[in-house]
């Protein structure tokens, strides 16, 4: 039985039983800051967790999910991934131990049809009446019921003692037994026991207690069922396989590494296509998800496993770009639950694509990177002995020399090897210490890696959840104004009765026309009026579904239950208007124009101008550029009706909709279209005909991350102060540039001029040459000379005597230049003007350098030149 099969079982069975059967959350948890990325099914559902009514109280999913504690595991183990799918039951207060544990085996083993002989099971050591309905009700017989403590079936694992605070409970774990002949061998083996021949399938959580601050557990009023089975391990269960990557998810992409490798090449080990198949999956869906190699966040983690992925096909012998050409083969096979996934195949390809070049660039300039740590070193290691020619590295130089070999790791991605065998080149012997620092960095690395998949303080956070009160009404796409009632009035995040002027508030109406900052647009601003009492609101946000004013009374007092009167500011609302229905004909100018690849990964839509991510491999021209404004104002001219509709999620989605990945829809949607030209899921505010927008204006065009472009612009009024803005700096340029066009005319005709006067100088200075130490020496300073005018002068005068040292300098304001010239003959005898000026050029302030017959220095000391002067006549009578 494949995966697509186990996946739909599952969905069909516990909808069969009353849940709602929820769609995948992306791998980027939406308004979950205690995660990195979505590591189990339960993360979407904390509010329902935490007693928030979202019309359900049984739901169903297929998650994806992403772990980074255990990504050296990977490939070595038979079960670990980064990526996986979790299908998952969920119940918010409803149904508990009962129904979750028979309805667990109702599906293996009458749905799946799994032999009950084959399954055991674990409970939490106190869970009595977890065991007794293993025992009593599904018959399941006492030595195939395991108890087992706090770190193996408590959620979250040692929570009673460890934190975090929260919801928390036990949990009974279901295990798949592969026989006597495999693992440990030994006669007495159980779940307890890690050998292999157990295998979990699902893991079943009573969310039954709330840890306090003192450690104590109370019960909750309210009990939770959380449960998780992981769709890799079922689909190799039920596959008769005892390893996940020899299923059909992971095989295909095997064998086409396999296809790729040279024919002459040797055998690979299956570790390593275990853990290239793995992390091609996480790859794609991370990216999928919006998530882009970057040197932080989610982005780090992406780009260390393309990294990883390089570095392990480098070892199968495959040096070029190849991750890249897998997308292809896992989008077929995951084309079931993901059917779009086949029509983003090459925007994702192209970004693993431009990763991979980088890395393998920078792996190619490993020798040099590492010659830079050396470098930085270089005092210590003078300092170590040397023996038979080789430097013998102290332990704290190497331990210097280890952290160097982390940061290379950890920020360019070579690896360790490669480090030490460019230090081996540079016969550099290591101490362990290396190896040791190298090692702890590691492992703090890791450990930081693990805590972007555990969870950050409270299990949950209840910002926002502790009032009871209905969701807000927004009636804000038709009315500006509103008369509505205070439910609320929050000061420093508690409930006030009544607040005099001067404090900053949140307010709660029951009824609201201001829109909550969502989908990249910004918070209305306005009043709240009662009489002559006024509340100024200058953002507005939301939580679920309570929308909260921000503010400050400007005058008078408010209290709960006052009616007033809600008002927007209509000219603001109406500029972001403008700006949030540009973007949308901004996607759709940019699709038209680049390609249909072309997708929103971000949005900001504020009064003043709006900014739009996309996903395109590299930046616009500016024929391109121009190209979208003249084909979006085209557009705006001709004035197409802007129209808003509720539909279907479904059916929107068959329209051609556009949706935005990092937003969360619900089975009903708004869609927003353009004419004929634009169609797209969105909750904002927008205008009723495009002819309002008046005028597009691109400001920028940049890179945010690797695939992914930005485009800045404003409209109407402010794209008009732009241009004109534009316009006038032109101007101040063009007389900039005219100014310094006439400035270098100028200094051409000087310079002219100069040149002309230079024989005759060059014949002036012959007649105060001096012989010193039978050679002919000229000393002068010329200040009305530049660098250019000296050595000119310079060279005329070598050509007129011989043997001759000549020595010119210039200065003034503090800027001191200095040259030295010598005669060929001089040159052969072993004299060089170089050393000459670097023995001098201190004298002036500053440094220099040239060749043997010629040399120049730069300083801050004019004055100082006689004494420059000395210094080159001492050197020439000690000869």
């Amino acid at each position: 039985m494949n995966a697509d099969i186990l996946r739909e079982k599952f969905l069909e069975f516990f909808k069969a039983k009353g849940h709602k059967i929820i769609a995948s959350d992306s791998l980027v948890p939406k308004d979950d800051p205690t995660v990195l990325f979505t590591p189990a099914g339960m993360n979407q559902f904390k509010k329902e967790f935490m007693g928030f009514d979202s019309g359900f109280k049984r739901a169903a999913t297929a998650q994806r999910c992403l772990r980074t504690d255990d990504l050296e595991k990977v490939g070595k183990t038979s079960a670990h991934h980064t990526f996986f799918e979790m299908l998952g039951n969920f119940s918010f207060g409803d149904y508990f131990k009962k129904e979750a544990i028979t309805w667990a085996w109702e599906f293996l083993t009458k749905e799946l049809a799994i032999d009950p002989n084959k399954l055991w099971v674990s409970v939490y050591q106190d869970d009595d009446e977890a065991y007794n309905i293993w025992k009593d009700q599904v018959k399941l017989p006492e030595k195939k019921i395991v108890r087992l403590g706090d770190k193996d079936n408590f959620w979250p694992a040692e929570a009673k003692t460890k934190g975090p605070n929260g919801p928390c409970g036990p949990c009974s774990e279901i295990f798949y037994d592969f026989g006597p002949n495999v693992g440990c061998g030994e006669k007495v083996c159980d779940p307890s026991c890690s050998c292999g021949r157990f295998v979990e399938i699902w893991n079943l959580v009573f969310t039954q207690f709330n840890r306090k601050e003192d450690g104590s557990l109370e019960p909750l009023p309210n009990k939770n069922i959380d449960t998780g089975m992981g769709l890799e391990r079922l689909a190799a269960v039920m596959q008769g396989k005892q390893n996940n990557f020899e299923t059909e998810l992971f095989q295909p992409i095997i064998q086409e590494v396999v296809r790729g490798l040279s024919p002459q090449g040797a055998v690979p080990g299956k570790k390593l296509l275990y853990a290239i198949a793995d992390h091609l999956r996480a790859v794609v869906f991370s990216i999928y998800d919006g998530i882009t190699p970057s040197n932080e966040g989610r982005g780090y983690i992406v780009r260390k496993i393309i990294r990883k992925s390089v570095m392990h096909l480098r070892s199968l012998g495959i040096n070029k770009p190849f991750l890249n050409r897998l997308v292809g083969q896992l989008a077929q096979i995951m084309r079931s639950p993901y059917p779009d996934l086949k029509d983003r195949q090459e925007d994702i390809a192209r970004v693993i694509l431009n990763e991979e070049n980088s890395f393998i660039n920078t792996l190619s300039l490993s020798s040099s990177l590492v010659n830079n740590e050396v470098e930085k070193l270089s005092t210590m290691l003078n300092k170590d002995p040397i023996e038979n020619g080789i430097i013998i590295a102290s332990a704290n130089t190497s331990g210097c020399l280890g952290l160097a070999a982390f940061r290379l790791y950890d920020t360019n991605g070579i690896p360790l090897e490669i480090t030490k065998d460019e230090l081996a080149k540079k016969q550099i012997k290591l101490d362990p210490n290396f190896e040791v620092v190298f090692a702890d960095g590691l492992e703090k690395q890791k450990n930081l890696s693990k805590s972007f998949s555990k969870m950050k303080g409270d299990v949950f956070d209840a910002k926002g959840l502790g009032l009871k009160l209905d969701a807000t009404e927004f009636i804000g796409y038709k009315e500006n104004s509103a008369e509505a009632k205070v439910l609320a009035i929050l000061k420093d995040g508690k409930e006030a009765s009544e607040v005099p002027a001067g404090d900053n508030l949140q307010i709660i109406l029951d009824q609201t026309p201001f829109y909550a900052e969502s989908g990249g647009q910004v918070g209305d601003t306005g009043k709240l009026v009662n009489g002559q009492n006024v509340f100024e609101v200058t953002d507005t946000q939301k939580i679920d579904n309570v929308i909260l004013h921000l503010g400050k009374i400007s005058f008078g007092v408010f209290k709960q239950g006052d009616q007033v009167t809600a008002q927007i500011d209509l000219e603001r609302r109406q500029n972001i208007a403008r700006n949030h229905t540009a973007t949308h004909i901004v996607q759709a100018v940019l699709r038209e124009i680049l390609g249909k690849h072309v997708q929103q990964q971000g949005s900001l839509v504020t009064a003043e101008k709006f900014r739009f991510d996309f996903t395109h491999p590299k930046g616009l021209t500016e024929e391109e550029i121009s190209k979208v404004e003249e084909v979006a104002n085209r557009y705006i001219n001709n004035d197409y009706a802007v129209g808003c509709r509720q539909m279907a999620f479904d059916e929107a989605k068959k329209t051609g909709a556009l949706a935005f990945f990092e937003e969360k829809y619900g089975e009903c949607v708004r869609v927003v279209s353009v004419g004929e030209i634009s169609k797209e899921f969105c909750g904002g505010t927008h205008l009723a005909s495009i002819g309002e927008i008046s005028l597009i204006k691109i400001t920028s065009e940049s890179s945010v991350a690797s695939g992914i472009r930005r485009i800045e612009g404003v409209t109407a009024g402010f794209a008009q102060q732009f241009i004109q803005e534009q316009e006038q700096k032109a101007i101040e340029e063009s007389k900039k540039s005219d100014k310094l066009k006439a400035q270098k005319e100028l200094e051409k005709k000087r310079s002219v001029e100069i040149n002309k006067m230079l024989p005759a100088k060059s014949l002036a200075l012959m007649d105060k040459c001096v012989t010193i130490n039978g050679i002919k020496t000229v000393f002068s300073v010329e200040n009305d000379l530049d660098i250019n005018a000296l050595r000119s002068l310079t060279d005329m005068i070598k050509e007129k005597l011989s043997p001759g040292v000549i020595v010119l300098g210039s200065g003034n304001a503090g800027k001191a230049s200095l040259v030295i010239g010598l005669t060929q003959d001089l040159c052969a005898k072993g004299l060089s003007a170089k050393d000459m000026i670097i023995q001098v050029a201190s004298i002036i302030g500053g440094s220099g350098g040239g060749r043997a017959d010629f040399a120049q220095a730069g300083g801050s000391a004019p004055e100082n030149f006689t004494l420059v002067f000395d210094k080159i006549k001492d050197i020439i009578t000690k000869l």
